[in-house]
C-alpha cells in the first residue's frame, strides 16, 4: 500500500487504504489500457459474469464499474483532499490487479504522487485521464448509458467527498473544487456534465435522504442487495422486476 496515504485516511474510507499500490506488490497487474481494449474488457465481463449467473448485462458492467471507481476515486480524492498529491492514476499509467473474479481488486501506480498544480484542475488526471475515456469505450462497446457510468463514478466521488469533509481536515479549495465539478454545467470538453444532478438530497419523512439520479441497476443481478434509500426507483417497481429475474439453479 502507499502508507504515507493510508495512514491518513478517516475510518469511513481505511478499507480503501491499500486500493492503490506501488509497483512489487502484485505479480498479476495488467496495463490499464486493457480496459480500452475490447478483447480486455470483454475477458474481465465474462470472469465477472460468472458470480452473477443470469445477471442482466448492463447490469453487470455497471456493478463492475461500481467497483472499479470505487478502488480508483476514493483513494485518489482523498489524496487530493488531505495530502495535496496528485497521483499517477490516468488510465495509461497504471496496473490493474484483478480479483479472481473478473472486478478491480487493487490498483498499481508509478510513485506516491507529486503536489498538486496550484494553478491547474486537481481531478484532472483521475476524470479526463481515466475515467472519461474508460466510460466511452465501455459505454460503446457494451451499449450502456453513458448517464449511468457517470452517475456511477459522480456518486462514489460525492460520497468520498462528503466523508472527507466531515473529519474538517480537507483542503478548503480541493474540497470546493470537488464539488463544483458535481454542480458544473459542463464538463472539461464544454459538453453538458453527465455529473450534474447525480446525487440528490430530497425530503424523505422531512429529512433529507441521499438518492442517486440514476438507478445502478444493480436489482436486475440475482442476489445482489438492494442499495435502499439511495436507489430513486420506488421500491414495488424493484421487487416487480426481480420477480421477473430468471430463476438460477
Amino acid at each position: 500500500m502507499i502508507s504515507s496515504l493510508a495512514q491518513h485516511l478517516p475510518e469511513a474510507l481505511a478499507w480503501y487504504g491499500d486500493k492503490l499500490v506501488l509497483p512489487g506488490e502484485h505479480s498479476n497487474a495488467i496495463p490499464g489500457t486493457v480496459l480500452l481494449d475490447k478483447a480486455g474488457a470483454e475477458r474481465l465481463m465474462e470472469r465477472f459474469a460468472k458470480t452473477h449467473p443470469g445477471g442482466d448485462r448492463r447490469a453487470l458492467v455497471s456493478m463492475w464499474t461500481q467497483w472499479h471507481f470505487g478502488m480508483l476515486i476514493i483513494p485518489a480524492t482523498a489524496a487530493i483532499l488531505l495530502l495535496d498529491r496528485d497521483l499517477p492514476v490516468a488510465l495509461d499509467e497504471v496496473g490493474i490487479v484483478p480479483h479472481d473474479e473478473g472486478r478491480t481488486a487493487a490498483l498499481v501506480v508509478a510513485h506516491e504522487g507529486r503536489p498538486c498544480d496550484v494553478d491547474g484542475p486537481r481531478y484532472s488526471r483521475l476524470f479526463d485521464g481515466h475515467i472519461a475515456p474508460l466510460i466511452a469505450h465501455f459505454a460503446g462497446h457494451f451499449s450502456v448509458s453513458p448517464r449511468l457510468l457517470w452517475t456511477n463514478a459522480a456518486a462514489i466521488f460525492e460520497w468520498t467527498l462528503q466523508q472527507v469533509a466531515a473529519t474538517g481536515e480537507a483542503a478548503p479549495e480541493a474540497l470546493a473544487e470537488g464539488f463544483a465539478l458535481l454542480e458544473a454545467q459542463t464538463d472539461a470538453r464544454g459538453k453538458r456534465s453527465l455529473m450534474l444532478d447525480a446525487v440528490r438530497y430530497p425530503l424523505q419523512d422531512g429529512e433529507p435522504t441521499r438518492q442517486r439520479k440514476i438507478c445502478c441497476l444493480r436489482y436486475l443481478l440475482p442476489g445482489v442487495a438492494h442499495c435502499g434509500s439511495l436507489c430513486p426507483l420506488p421500491e414495488a417497481t424493484v421487487e416487480r422486476e426481480r420477480r421477473a429475474l430468471p430463476e438460477v439453479r
